[in-house]
């Protein structure tokens, strides 16, 4: 008995597309495996983490850069949407949970 068992994944090639399309509207971005670090005008906004899997791309945004980063997020989407059209985008919000005075 043969049992059949693969792993689900994207080439590299598709991964660094899409950072070099996120670099191209002024978001610095470092790669990680399938996660990413979003920083605008020296700032972290955002993580985005592609699960291949699954087909899902999961943006948690900063509470902290909330305002910095709503103001990309929809070129940030539209990126996303050209580099991998079949994956569903879920945006979560993180709140910080210390509060510095």
């Amino acid at each position: 008995m043969v049992i059949k068992t693969y792993t689900r994944w994207i080439n590299p090639k598709k991964l660094d597309e899409l950072l070099y399309a996120l670099r191209e509207i002024g978001i610095d971005v470092w790669r990680h495996s399938y996660s990413y670090r979003l920083i605008y005008k020296n700032k972290i906004i955002a993580s985005l983490h592609i699960y291949p899997g699954y087909n899902d791309v999961t943006i948690r945004i900063l509470g902290i850069s909330k305002e910095t980063a709503m103001s990309v997020m929809d070129r940030v989407l539209t990126k996303i949407r050209e580099v991998l059209p079949y994956y569903k985008i879920h945006v979560k919000t993180i709140e910080p949970k210390i509060k510095i005075v």
